[in-house]
């Protein structure tokens, strides 16, 4: 029967008609609970004196019938229960429904012991029936039309949803969901620990582990999975998608709680769980109190800003409040984007967006000169492997001249702090670009104590998402329909999100004394083929079957491990856990300064020949890819 009003209701001349009567619902409602308010004064007489009510006693309640409603309504006007909408009924309505007619009672109680001399008093217990039946009624009214409405009336395809995590993570979620149901309807309940299972919330099933995810996948038709754990180790994740790889169901996961005002989150900050969720990576904390007095009230530089690192520093350092924040960079869209982004977000901030490039020493100068910068990022380099092995002279010119050449213009400045990012590609080179950048190192650890600036250099692995590198490369890949590419099978890098990077870089910058290179803690390296099985694994693909994974050989430069210390280096602590420090031999500025020299000799003459053999005869770590002395620029 009731799926025959369903199908009638959804006529739709039967629709069309009953939307003419929309402009009259708000007074049908009013009048509607009103009747409720009625019965239930009526019929809590009829209760008192089980049917047989006397005489004096009939007389009283139709004389005191109006009170009654009058007084009722006016309270329900006044938490606004006439007006709210039936078919998303929460327990904040039935809340203000007991404080309504509680509120109510009070007041009759009063008029009662003002009138009752005149029209004779009403029995104390009429009150408390009268308030149990107009909240039984008023809000029971309200849950049946919901549950009616959402059984049987729905307005569009509803996606059955588990939700994976702790229940004081899962709460918040399970509420908002049960307030928009026409979008999600939650099927089944997952507490990682079992600590609850057959317990029900929100009228949700608690089901079994996480061992038996799969399974009620299949029992509950499960169209997509919420993780609302936030803060899950990455190993659980890992263990949850494996054990979900078979279901094809989307994953999609809270933010962390530590990111969402007082620790409360809707349906709306739900994302789609990210490979960086997956990876084992330490927990990043810096010192912001400090940092912020570090920086607050300064006049602070980035080079590189339109890039991926330093587009997040000039993001994370206007945070800072900065007495003014200079941008340098030479691609004029990327320095659009970052100034566009910087302006809405910190309209505040003083702000200076300069298309300039480290190449042009007299332009330093005078820059520097004009802005005189207390603290200096330095992320503007060639980063590429296998473009850098093609043009050596390009990632000579930029990466070890351009570097002194703002190493100089900081120096006449008399900046404070010159932080310098580096790579771990510059550990044990094997690529142009990271002998290029171990050079840079070494001038730039050099320089420290000849003059007032204090030079730093920090130095970490591959960031997640950065423009042009892995992860992009493979989602691009994925989207396409495969196949993902990977160069070995066993090849190993570090990774990061830019945001963790780039605190830590503050972090580094602040506790550096000068001529130090940092080294961030990047946690394990990872296997990229077991990064590309995830990244399928979270598309609902299953990989090998659905999405290939071919191996395509080693790129020029390429190494198979990454490392983060150089072999005459050694590892020393810092007061930071996630912060090493690298000691080695250092060489004299003089030398470096003659070194120097010479490359820029060989860059103006475009000689690879002796370029590349200069980085042999200097950087004895340097063991180049064979394929680089070959190839033409």
């Amino acid at each position: 029967m009731i799926k025959e009003l369903a199908s009638a209701w959804n006529n739709t001349n039967l629709v069309n008609r009953l939307e003419r009567f929309l402009p009259y619902r708000l007074p049908f409602l009013v009048f509607f609970q009103i009747l409720l308010m009625a019965a239930a004064y009526l019929s809590s007489f009829y209760l008192r004196f089980e049917g047989l009510i006397p005489r004096e006693y009939y007389l009283v309640m139709w004389k005191t019938l109006p009170i009654f409603l009058l007084v009722q309504a006016l309270f329900f006007q006044y938490h606004a229960l006439f007006r709210g909408l039936w078919r998303y009924v929460a327990f904040a309505d039935l809340q203000n429904i007991l404080r309504a007619t509680l509120m109510s009672m009070l007041v009759l109680i009063l008029i009662d012991f003002l009138i009752s001399p005149y029209i004779g008093a009403i029995p104390r217990s009429i009150f408390v029936l009268n308030g149990l039946l107009v909240i039984t009624l008023t809000g029971g009214c309200r849950l049946v039309v919901r549950h009616l409405r959402e059984r049987y009336l729905p307005e569009g395809e509803r996606r059955r949803v588990m939700v994976v995590g702790e229940l004081k993570d899962a709460e918040p979620l399970l509420r908002e969901m049960s307030s928009h149901m026409d979008d999600y309807l939650p099927v089944a309940l997952v507490e990682p620990h079992s600590q609850s299972r057959g317990f029900r919330m929100y009228d949700v099933p608690i089901v079994g582990g996480i061992q038996h995810i799969a399974r009620m996948v299949k029992k509950y038709r499960v169209q997509e999975i919420i993780f609302a754990w936030p803060d899950a180790p990455a190993d659980q994740l890992n263990e949850i998608v494996a054990e979900c790889k078979r279901s094809q169901v989307r994953y999609r996961i809270v933010p962390s709680l530590s990111q969402v005002l007082d620790g409360q989150y809707r349906m709306a900050d739900v994302r789609d769980i990210e490979l960086e969720d997956l990876l084992p990576r330490p927990p990043i904390y810096i010192d912001q109190e400090n940092i912020n007095t570090f920086i607050s009230d300064k006049v602070v530089l980035v080079t590189g800003g339109g890039g991926s690192i330093g587009s997040e520093l000039s993001r994370q350092v206007a945070k800072f409040t900065p007495r003014s924040l200079i941008i340098f960079e030479r691609a004029e869209n990327s320095l659009y984007e970052i100034e566009v982004e910087l302006k809405r977000r910190f309209p505040n901030l003083s702000l200076h967006p300069l298309v300039a490039s480290i190449n042009d020493g007299p332009g330093l100068d005078l820059l520097l000169q004009h802005y005189r910068p207390d603290l200096i990022f330095h992320a503007a380099a060639y980063k590429h492997v296998p473009l850098m092995e093609r043009c050596p002279i390009e990632a000579a010119y930029n990466n070890i001249l351009g570097t002194r050449n703002l190493v100089k213009a900081a120096i006449a400045a008399k900046v404070g702090r010159f932080v310098m990012i580096s790579t771990d590609k510059a550990v044990n080179p094997t690529s142009v670009m990271g002998v290029s950048k171990r050079i840079a190192e070494k001038y730039v650890q050099a320089c420290n104590g000849h003059q007032y600036t204090r030079f730093i250099t920090t130095r970490f692995g591959n960031v997640l998402g950065s423009a042009g590198s892995l992860i992009p490369l493979l989602k691009s890949q994925l989207s396409q329909g495969g196949p993902l590419t990977i160069t070995h099978p066993e090849i190993e890098r570090f990774f990061m999100t830019i945001s963790e990077a780039v605190q830590l870089v503050l972090q580094a910058a602040y506790i550096g004394k000068g001529g130090d290179i940092f080294i961030l803690n990047m946690g394990t390296p990872v296997k990229i083929t077991d990064l590309a099985e995830k990244l399928i694994l979270l598309a609902g693909k299953i990989p090998g079957k659905d999405i290939p994974i071919n191996f395509i050989g080693l790129r020029p430069g390429e190494k198979l491990y990454e490392e983060l210390f150089n072999d005459d280096e050694e590892a020393h602590p810092t007061g930071h856990p996630l912060i090493d420090c690298a000691t080695g031999p250092n060489e004299t500025l003089e030398k470096w300064e003659v070194r120097l020299n010479e490359i820029q000799e060989l860059v103006r003459a475009r000689d690879r020949e002796n370029l590349l053999a200069f980085y042999q005869r200097n950087i004895h770590n340097y063991n180049p890819s064979a394929s680089a002395a070959s190839e033409m620029v």
